[in-house]
């Protein structure tokens, strides 16, 4: 099944959920609004390439937001292919400085850049290889200053902090004082969000599901937290909305993407992703995460509705609908890309990448906005 089929399915799904509820366990229910799929036809930038359909070249998408594959980018360096498979990791991106990395099981962070041709392994603070940066987020700062990092280990059970050098590296541990953690070995978080550069919030994904807050100055835990199993199995990703001040939870099985107020404390709005069926039951794709990128979102997946191989999902995130899809392995011919973990959308030089890893087996792959004429 390919991207287009999905649509089908997304065109059933205000039938299917139009009376389906939502409820966190402690605030009530709460609507559970289908996303809709709306094909855009204006590109968010100039394509600087325009493909022919019956070129043979692989694209995914539709309308304005159709992708090309490219090969020919993102080298892993030769230290640090032994890792590959296994990865299960992130990606963030620093446009400003040409600059994307890529968080890897056993390795730390690899950086590429000059348009993702160059890469190399940053020889930053060795605690950063020991476990597993499952997921982070940078925020800009100041002209002078580089970005600050907030990653999440999920092996190591631990939360990094530091600027994009890695040399200094703080660590923060577990909700101690919450009252929701026996020991360490029950925080296993999987992602962290910024809300300003002294204040993020940290998702325990892989643990007992609370989503905590925390500040740089002091690096400790504020006590203000939310969650836990009632509002997702597994809160696989959190992200911070600044046009709405709300927090974003990736409810990953339940493929929901799940808003929570930081103003009322409360669920605002809950939006589901298409649904397709396995085994004659409702079948969720599976999603990891929400990065925001201006205006829009992309969701990957490790799993699309049906257990079909994981997709991309590219939103306009003001009207919570998905104006494309991008299918890696079925469609752009990434053959291993099974899984998705996460994606991002990077700018440079008026080029926009869609740049993803995926997970068992592990790896990396990227693709560019194209224009395709008939």
């Amino acid at each position: 099944m390919n991207a287009r089929l999905i649509l089908t399915m997304a065109a059933m799904l205000p039938f299917l959920n139009a009376t389906a509820h939502d409820s966190d366990g402690t605030n009530g229910g709460t609507l559970l609004l289908p996303i809709r799929v709306v094909t855009e036809r204006k590109p968010p930038v100039k394509p600087k390439i325009t493909v022919s359909k019956s070129s043979g070249v692989h694209t995914s998408g539709q309308g304005a937001w159709t992708f090309m594959a490219v090969t020919n980018v993102l080298p892993i360096p030769a230290e640090a292919q032994w890792a590959v498979t296994g990865a299960h990791g992130t990606l963030i991106a620093d446009s400003d400085r040409d600059t994307v990395y890529w968080g890897l099981q056993g390795v730390g962070w690899i950086a590429f850049s000059n348009n993702l041709t160059e890469s190399w392994v940053v020889k930053g603070d060795p605690k950063l290889a020991e476990g597993n940066i499952h997921g982070a987020e940078l925020i800009k700062r100041p002209k002078g200053q580089l970005p600050l990092v907030a990653a999440a280990d999920n092996v190591k059970h631990r939360v990094f902090v530091s600027d994009t050098s890695f040399t200094n590296v703080q660590t923060l541990g577990y909700p101690a004082n919450s009252g929701k953690y026996a020991n360490a070995s029950q925080f296993n978080p999987t992602d962290a969000t910024w809300v300003n550069t002294s204040r993020f919030w940290v998702t325990d994904g892989y643990g007992e599901g609370w989503v905590s807050e925390a500040t740089t100055s002091p690096l400790d835990y504020t006590g203000l937290m939310f969650g836990g199993h009632s509002l997702s199995q597994t809160p696989h990703g959190v992200t911070y909305d600044p046009t709405t001040k709300d927090l974003i939870v990736s409810a990953r099985p339940e493929g929901k993407f799940v808003l929570w107020s930081l103003k009322s404390n409360a669920i605002a709005e809950t939006h589901g992703l298409p649904v397709g069926e396995m085994n004659g039951k409702p079948s969720a794709p599976t999603v990891c995460d929400l990065e925001l990128w201006g205006d829009y979102a992309v969701a990957p997946c490790l799993d699309g509705p049906g257990g079909i191989p994981g997709p991309i999902y590219i939103l306009n995130r003001k009207k919570w609908e998905i104006v494309s899809i991008v299918a890696p392995k079925a469609e752009l011919g990434f053959t291993q890309a099974q899984h998705i973990h996460d994606a991002t959308l990077y700018k440079h030089k008026g080029r926009l990448w869609l740049l993803f890893t995926n997970w068992n087996p592990g790896g990396i792959g990227a693709a560019e906005l194209v224009r395709v004429t008939d």
